[in-house]
């Protein structure tokens, strides 16, 4: 199975729960592995090197090395090598990362969405779970249903968690909230 990961935003855990996923896997005795898509910011930025921490083979298909979204490095980006780069894991778990949202342009016609929307792969959206969230992922909830994306659920970043816990309210409002993690990982 290949799961796609993304989020409502850049910088709200989508590697760290890629991390706790491929963990999650192992323990249960799965070949897993990771891609990450495109890796802007790099060296700087390395999430494969910190994904394989886990114990799982990590691997980033493209690099930038401006903190950009992808559209800013990419004039053609290569989605159908790409495509067929991830098809040919063959492992019972892929672990595949986008950078930021569903909406990031990789180039002028092409975005992250693409990816799992070409492939009909499960995907899972990282969610912060603090002020704003409901409104994100409700927005992203509306554009996969209407996009026709397998949304496989969403998961809840308690790292975020202020004095206010969405969890209640998202998991009415969704029915989709799948995994909630901060520390670790818990499967609901």
């Amino acid at each position: 199975m290949i799961l796609f990961i993304s989020a409502t935003d850049t910088g709200v855990g989508k590697t760290y729960f890629s991390y706790l996923l491929a963990k999650k896997f192992l323990i249960e005795g799965k070949r897993t592995k990771y891609i990450k898509l495109v890796q802007t910011g790099y060296p700087k930025d390395n999430d494969s090197a910190f994904v394989s921490k886990s114990k799982v083979e990590a691997k980033t298909l493209y690099f930038g090395k401006d903190p950009l979204a992808p559209c800013f490095i990419f004039e053609n980006f290569p989605i159908e090598e790409a495509i067929s780069r991830i098809k040919t894991e063959e492992v019972d778990y892929t672990i595949v990362e986008g950078s930021g949202g569903l909406l990031v342009p990789l180039d002028k016609n092409n975005f992250i969405v693409d990816i799992p929307k070409r492939m009909s792969l499960k995907t899972i959206i990282v969610v912060p779970n603090k002020l704003g969230c409901i409104n994100q992922t409700l927005l992203n909830l509306y554009y996969c249903d209407k996009e026709g994306i397998d949304l496989y659920g969403f998961a809840l970043n308690d790292f975020f968690k202020e004095t206010f816990d969405n969890f209640d309210i998202l998991s009415k409002l969704t029915g989709k909230i799948k995994y909630r993690f901060k520390n670790e990982i818990i499967t609901i």
